[in-house]
């Protein structure tokens, strides 16, 4: 289905589920993270948002060695000219591309945005696992968020940078705040690994020119909120991402290493009830209201010590007090922990504990016939 929408600058945005373009209607200065035409730009006549990957989900091979070759290949395919264009990557469906218009007074923003974090979130400062050559290798994994910011406003250069600063940060609140993990560290994501950004303004000149877009100043208010609702939109659109589902055990200890099958690992080969009754009775803790609170404190604690702004003795005691919050809360005798283990892996111990704990009750209860 092919959507259309007209911005308050005239400049018009198709979209489908494959290619979001948007035509410009006058002059502008772009500020682009592209391999083709990126850097600041006063020459170009559109933008592209396109998807790497087909109806179902399957990304397509790159068309040339490098992301420039690429993204040259797809404006040709998309009509237009890779000399006056530039372009987003993205493996995430487009039909979930969310438009967010801010005003205030004279001043407007819209914020454009696709948004997958689901397998390539990361924090700034994790392990790469890339190198370039030559411009190589240019995958696009799947997961991205990609923002287009366009005003009627004329910027100047060092605003359209700093709005640039003000999107990120504000993409990278959206991500705090629904604790979203990283997939390579068990840090917080900032972002994913293939982000991009594109601001479109009117050309230098056209008005009188702001010189600030952060946060102290009305326009990097309005820029913030868009971006921050688009995200938090677009995200919940292609992944479900949204704090419905992060009320998770499972989704909280994900960037931890803690998951199904580790804890299935901690518990005896031959199961009370089978395997069966091991995958229910975590799905049902997967969703227990106390068990995600309580646990996603003690992660906290995990978090706090990480950064240096809890002692570890600090970080012991209270880890200690929430272990025995849930050994209470679910009538569960528990072994004491091995202090000189990491908290995650205390934390690991005590749920495979728990989870064996529940089956054997089950048993006593209920013995098959």
């Amino acid at each position: 289905m092919k959507r259309c929408f007209s911005l308050l600058n005239g400049d018009r945005l198709d979209c489908t589920g494959q290619a979001a373009i948007l035509t410009f209607s006058g002059p502008r200065a772009v500020l682009s993270t592209a391999a083709n035409g990126g850097g600041l730009r006063r020459d170009l006549t559109a933008v592209f948002n396109y998807s790497d990957c087909g109806p179902a989900g399957v990304c397509r091979p790159m068309e040339g060695d490098t992301l420039l070759e690429h993204q040259r290949a797809v404006a040709r395919r998309l009509g237009l000219d890779p000399e006056h264009t530039t372009g987003l990557d993205t493996a995430v469906t487009l039909d979930n591309m969310v438009l967010v218009t801010r005003q205030w007074q004279e001043l407007w923003v819209t914020a454009a945005v696709s948004a997958g974090a689901d397998v390539n979130a990361l924090c700034a400062g994790d392990p790469a696992t890339l190198t370039e050559q030559a411009g190589k290798p240019c995958a696009v994994p799947a997961g991205t968020i990609n923002i287009f910011l366009i005003t009627g406003q004329s910027l100047s250069p060092g605003a359209m940078v700093e709005l640039a600063l003000t999107a990120t940060e504000a993409k990278t609140a959206v991500l705090r705040d629904l604790m979203q993990g990283s997939s390579a560290s068990a840090r917080l994501a900032t972002g994913t690994g293939t982000d991009g950004l594109v601001i479109v303004c009117d050309d230098f000149g056209a008005s009188p020119c702001l010189l600030n877009a952060g946060k102290h100043f009305k326009f990097g208010e309005l820029a913030a909120q868009a971006v921050s609702q688009a995200v938090a939109e677009a995200l919940m659109r292609q992944t479900g991402l949204c704090p419905d589902f992060q009320r998770s055990l499972l989704r909280r200890l994900q960037r931890f290493g803690i998951t199904a099958e580790s804890l299935r690992a901690r518990c005896p080969g031959e199961l009370p009830g089978g395997e069966t009754a091991f995958r229910r009775a975590l799905a049902k803790l997967d969703r227990d209201a106390f068990a995600v609170s309580t646990v996603a404190l003690y992660l906290h604690l995990a978090d706090q010590l990480q950064t240096g702004l809890f002692t570890p003795a600090q970080a012991d005691d209270w880890a200690d007090h929430l272990l025995n919050e849930l050994a209470m809360h679910f009538q569960f005798e528990a072994s004491a922990p091995d202090a000189s283990q990491p908290l995650e892996l205390r934390l690991e111990h005590f749920l495979a504990g728990l989870l064996l704990a529940h089956l054997r009750e089950q048993e006593r209860l209920y013995p098959a016939s």
